[in-house]
């Protein structure tokens, strides 16, 4: 049993759930996708399984609605090995036969005992009487309600340039009405990687494939994959855009290509009637089981399209886990949903499983410890540039009229260019933030100044507000910026709900420099608003690091 909490961590444990409570308030009631593939959850990391459950259940504990995925590849793998048969794959898909399915039946069931069985644990007799009121005998039913069943409607893979995959199958649909009732009850969704036809027939499925469809279908708010080396190997930064991500999928299929057309001795494999079926390759493996035509018919795609064809990733051996997770983030596509358009999920998480308490630290933790992919959170921000200073002044000039915002000439606000961040989409400036560097005060506390805050009527509410100010946020931080000040007659509601607070009068504060308080019109009144930042991380070098839900 672990000890308790020591005397001199008790302000560190305080000072950590002040921090965390808005983000379990923020998730509260959400839903989150769980992928945990079979290499995870193999024989030899069952106490990293029993960890990462005990934090599943603590966020079913926090209001959150779980869905659980969990991969059987590896398992099916080893169980195979052991019976002296070897696992085949052609473009990283499973060639499954009717061993390979009984297998796979097994190993599934095996998994969702194990995550039953770590599930089931509830809370020790003595911390449980110590806490609760009452003489009776107590009766102790498991901790979590957990169920599974035949959510996921499947078809078979098929015969693909003259291989039969067999009973390997590619998800339809789940039954989202069905899973969403369970949610609501107060169970956790078990998924697994087996998959049912209309006809009753049963699929060995792709996690990633079930997972993916899950989220997409459910309008899941994040979409989580754990991992372990395949995708630490990548380096990846704690947040990717999807515009950056789709760039990084790109870069890689070129790179395949190139190498293609660089192997004149290569040798391709046989084709017609008569032909045999490829050589099966490892779904670990690095080389590229695409042939010369397939690279030709990609090479002729749209860049919409190719980054959305798991195929390809899956074929060049590119951890799965990645672009699954870039696909997710993109809106309405084809391909991988038999012809329908899927909402997308916002943001997708890539989580290093080792990392003990993991979940939880990227969801209750300012910076987290993963890599996000998002598709929305600072979409279009960036340092405004000097042809943006028309689209830049048509957007001050009515909260200038309005006495919101100190009126400056055209002059005054080009030569304030360099210090705006703005937020742009199809060429329109729909948002923008000064910050100005004050100096220190008289106390040797560096400040910066946010100013000509302002969002398009048309957009307000819909969250650009909060990722700007987180930027710029970031912006200050990663400039040594200590404190930052905000003066305002009119829109202190909206920054004090962001943690700034009210310090009187601006022209009286010494919480200014002198040389800034010379310059405030006491006839204004503008009031003083202060937010103290925490010091930048070692790793924070630029803007885009993520902040926020």
């Amino acid at each position: 049993m672990s000890s308790g909490l020591s005397k001199q961590d008790f302000g560190k444990f305080v000072q950590f759930f002040r921090q965390a409570s808005p983000y379990v308030e923020g998730h509260r009631g959400k839903t989150f996708v769980i992928v945990i593939p079979g290499n995870v959850r193999v024989s030899a990391n069952r106490p990293l399984l029993q960890s990462i459950m005990a934090d599943i259940a603590l966020l079913h504990g926090l209001g959150v609605h779980v869905i659980l995925v969990v991969g059987a590849q590896q398992q099916i793998d080893d169980m195979l090995k052991e019976r002296n048969m070897t696992p085949k794959y052609v473009g990283g898909y499973r060639l499954t036969d009717r061993e390979a399915m009984r297998i796979a039946i097994e190993a599934a069931g095996q998994i969702r005992t194990t995550c039953e069985q770590f599930l089931s644990k509830g809370p020790a007799i003595p911390m449980f009487r110590r806490h609760t009121k009452g003489d009776g005998e107590v009766h102790f039913e498991p901790a979590l309600r957990v169920i599974s069943g035949n959510y996921i409607t499947a078809k078979r893979r098929g015969v693909l340039d003259g291989v039969d995959f067999g009973l390997t199958g590619e998800v339809r649909f789940v039954l989202k009405d069905d899973i969403r009732r369970q949610l609501d009850s107060g169970n956790i969704v078990l998924l697994s990687n087996i998959g049912f036809t209309a006809a009753g027939e049963v699929l060995n499925c792709n996690t990633y494939d079930v997972g993916l469809h899950a989220a997409a279908e459910l309008g899941a708010d994040k979409l989580f994959f754990l991992h372990l080396d395949e995708v630490a190997a990548l380096n990846l930064p704690q947040w990717l855009p999807l515009s950056e991500a789709q760039n990084m999928l790109m870069e890689k299929l070129q790179q395949m290509v190139a190498l293609k057309a660089s192997m004149d001795t290569t040798i391709l494999p046989a084709t017609g009637p008569n032909a045999g079926p490829p050589e099966p390759a490892s779904a670990y493996g690095a080389a590229t089981s695409l042939s010369a035509s397939q690279l030709r018919a990609y090479q002729a795609m749209k860049r919409e399209e190719l980054v959305v064809d798991l195929d390809i990733w899956s074929a060049q051996g590119f951890p799965t886990a990645v672009s699954t997770c870039v696909v997710a983030c993109c809106k309405g596509e084809r391909g991988w949903s038999a012809g329908r358009c899927i909402a997308c999920v916002k943001r997708a998480h890539l989580l290093d499983a080792r990392i003990d308490g993991g979940l939880l630290l990227e969801l209750y933790s300012r910076d987290g410890v993963g890599t996000m992919i998002s598709a929305d959170f600072y979409e279009g921000i960036r340092k405004a540039l000097p042809n943006d200073l028309d689209g830049l002044a048509a957007l001050l000039e009515p909260l200038e009229k309005a006495g919101n915002l100190v009126k400056r000439t055209r002059e005054e606000l080009g030569d304030l260019i360099p210090n705006f961040t703005v937020i742009e989409r199809d060429n329109r400036i729909l948002g923008a933030a000064l910050l100005l560097d004050l100096g220190q005060t008289p106390d040797g506390v560096t400040v910066a100044e946010v100013g000509a805050f302002c969002v398009d009527p048309v957009y307000r509410g819909s969250g650009r507000g909060d990722s700007l100010l987180d930027y710029v946020e970031q912006d200050a931080r990663g400039r040594g910026i200590q404190r930052l000040v905000l003066l305002t007659t009119r829109t202190a509601d909206w920054f004090e709900q962001r943690d700034f607070r009210w310090q009187g009068a601006a022209f009286a504060s010494e919480l200014l420099p002198l040389a800034r308080r010379a310059r405030i019109n006491p006839a204004r009144n503008s009031q003083l608003y202060v937010k103290n930042l925490e010091a930048p991380a070692d790793d924070l070098t630029a803007p885009g690091k993520r902040i926020g839900f």
